[in-house]
């Protein structure tokens, strides 16, 4: 008799800053120091990100997606180049929350040139 083992994918709310068609790409060195140095986030593992803001911790990963925005992807090393962040929100947020989330959404689409997916539940 063989067990088998499954692992469940963590679902979470997200929302999605990417180039524009998934065309353009950046570096993941500068994806790095763009959250490390400017942003202040953490380094948790590879184009994997974390930072306290507003008493909540909030998570930031590069994605490298095909043109449609799909990925499919069993660990973050290797990828030198990606055209798609998420940025992982936290189960509970308040008002001032959601406006520092806000503007941590467009400081990464202006840094990059990318956008914010239209379906994103930010005030804006």
């Amino acid at each position: 008799m063989s067990i088998c083992i499954r692992e469940v994918s963590e679902v979470y709310d997200y929302i999605s800053i990417h180039s524009a068609g998934y065309a353009k790409t950046v570096r993941t060195e500068v994806l790095e120091r763009f959250f490390i140095s400017t942003m202040r986030f953490e380094k948790i593992g590879p184009l994997s990100f974390s930072k306290a803001l507003h008493g909540a911790h909030i998570g930031v990963k590069g994605i490298s997606a095909n043109s449609d925005g799909s990925y499919a992807y069993y660990t973050l090393e290797g990828i030198e180049e990606v055209n798609l962040v998420e940025v992982i929100l936290p189960a509970m947020m308040d008002e001032q929350l959601e406006h520092a989330i806000t503007a941590l959404a467009i400081a990464i689409a202006d840094e990059f040139g990318w956008c914010i997916d239209e379906d994103h539940g930010l005030d804006t």
